[in-house]
């Protein structure tokens, strides 16, 4: 896949795409759909697929108050972008520039001449150009004008209602696991830099990665059996994630236990899969029930890792 970070470091081709563009926070399964209808489509023509994404959020540019924190890294999305063999990720910082942009400006400057669009395909609730003046049914009229075929995707539907980003954040800080794997076809992840703590998991006799993660989303506090990624190794584990009360309570942390492994990992990045909940956080009298509960906890997230299919 090739990956570019503005448009002017894309080459001049002869050859044409079927492109999409939006912000994909989440890449759930509405955007998954749209996605595999560009590589489909472009695949029987034979062009490129393309996948233009905005970063950061629009709303980090015109509303920063109201920008939403993160469900999916930059990084994660290209892993997930080239998973669904598209062509061509652009991920293209929104500023001024194009906040400026009407939608012909827009159709015409970037699709058209840039990235050389033969079809777009975008889902229903499609928003572009200054003021977001642009919607579906501009999108067909200046197509027809551009000459270019345009696909509107209908929404995908889980449990009656359709899949968008804002449900997703809502599942995740409800704690609803399982409903947000139903939302993003696979289970929510955080991904973080491990950096130092206190050391205090160590002299409980369990060792914890401390990671800083980007602003991203989070379940609510509490206990999680997980599975954790390092250079594309899978672990189980157990990862506690709040104030932890019983040793101060002043700073949040997010703190994992790695299952059969004992590697120095600071600095390095680690991806967290949230499997299950074990428990809410709660506060112990002392540091001899804090370790018998963690030791209940670790039996608890085995057997949820073990069951987990």
């Amino acid at each position: 896949m090739q990956i570019y970070y503005n448009l002017e470091d894309i080459p001049v081709t002869d050859r044409d795409s079927v492109v999409t563009f939006g912000v994909f926070d989440g890449l759930h399964l509405g955007h998954q759909a749209v996605i595999h209808q560009v590589v489909r489509d472009a695949t029987a023509e034979d062009l490129s697929s393309t996948v233009l994404a905005f970063h950061p959020h629009p709303m980090a540019f015109l509303a920063p108050e109201r920008c939403p924190p993160i469900l999916t890294p930059r990084r994660k999305r290209l892993e997930l972008l080239e998973r669904l063999s598209v062509d061509m990720s652009i991920f293209v910082r929104f500023d001024s520039y194009l906040a400026e942009m009407s939608p012909c400006t827009f159709v015409r400057e970037v699709l058209v001449r840039k990235l050389r669009a033969r079809q777009v395909i975008v889902g229903y609730e499609c928003q572009f150009g200054k003021n977001r003046a642009g919607n579906a049914e501009v999108l067909r009229t200046l197509g027809a004008q551009f000459k270019f075929d345009v696909t509107i995707m209908p929404p995908t539907i889980v449990d009656e209602e359709p899949v968008h980003s804002t449900r997703v954040r809502k599942a995740v800080v409800e704690g609803e696991l399982d409903f947000v794997i139903k939302l993003l076809g696979r289970p929510y992840s955080i991904i973080g830099r491990v950096v130092r703590g206190d050391g205090l998991g160590r002299q409980l006799g369990f060792p914890t990665a401390n990671i800083n993660d980007e602003n991203q989303i989070h379940p609510p506090n509490g206990v999680y059996a997980i599975r954790a990624k390092l250079e594309n190794r899978l672990y189980g584990g157990i990862l506690n994630m709040g104030m932890r009360p019983t040793v101060d309570g002043l700073n949040y942390q997010i703190e994992a236990h790695l299952f059969n492994f004992n590697e120095d990992v600071y600095g390095r990045e680690i991806e967290i899969f949230f499997i299950k909940k074990v428990r809410d956080e709660q506060k112990f009298p002392d540091m001899d029930r804090l370790v018998n509960q963690i030791n209940h906890d670790v039996e608890i997230a085995r057997s949820m890792l073990d069951a987990e299919t």
